[in-house]
């Protein structure tokens, strides 16, 4: 398991580099123009950036052949998918590390909401989330060749139960002080929720896919 998932990183490690460079001098510059909107696409394009180099391993493995190989490890087929949300969890992690270190050095220099940015990290990463949930199963049922179509889908779904859940929230409260914390919370906790069922429906998946 601890093999794979440093194999992972491996097969990774220039686009982890670049994204985070990427992400750095983009937080730093949206950050300083003390906007709220651009507050905002500066913690998605954090996550988005970095936590998604996780779906690169899975078209890599794709057409490297390393997927088929995989099959032929001493290795449980749930503990292969396992690796796979391992390495993107890790990754949102550097990604909420990143985030959160950035907007303490800005800080220093620029006054900003925390309440603003809590909330934006919540919906930040439930917004990935979301995208890793659609991406890991389909992929394992249409194949890594698929990846584009597979991300364009993971967009829409995303962006559907983001505006979803914002719609049935208006419909039983009122729009008053702490809705888009409840928001940000509830976009989340859905999210994560998604995200479980996806890793149960991609571990079925994998185990009955004929290679």
């Amino acid at each position: 398991m601890k093999g794979l998932i440093l194999n992972n990183f491996y097969s990774m490690r220039d686009s982890i580099k670049l994204s985070l460079m990427i992400a750095i001098v983009a937080n730093v510059i949206l950050i300083a123009t003390k906007n709220s909107t651009s507050l905002q696409i500066a913690i998605f394009l954090s996550f988005v950036l970095i936590s998604s180099n996780a779906f690169e391993v899975l078209k890599q493995d794709s057409s490297s052949g390393w997927s088929k190989f995989e099959l032929i490890l001493p290795l449980a087929r749930y503990k292969i998918v396992q690796s796979k949300y391992l390495t993107f969890l890790l990754l949102l992690a550097l990604s909420l590390l990143v985030t959160i270190g950035i907007f303490a050095v800005t800080s220093l220099f620029i006054n900003s909401s925390e309440e603003l940015i809590l909330n934006f990290i919540f919906r930040g990463m439930g917004f990935v989330f979301c995208i890793a949930s659609i991406v890991y199963p389909l992929t394992y049922i249409l194949g890594g060749d698929k990846s584009e179509v597979i991300r364009l889908i993971s967009m829409v779904f995303s962006l559907g139960v983001f505006g979803l859940i914002y719609f049935l929230q208006l419909k039983v409260m009122e729009k008053t002080e702490g809705f888009d914390r409840i928001f940000s919370l509830s976009f989340l906790l859905v999210s994560i929720i998604f995200f479980v069922i996806s890793y149960v429906v991609s571990i079925i998946t994998y185990k009955e896919k004929e290679f």
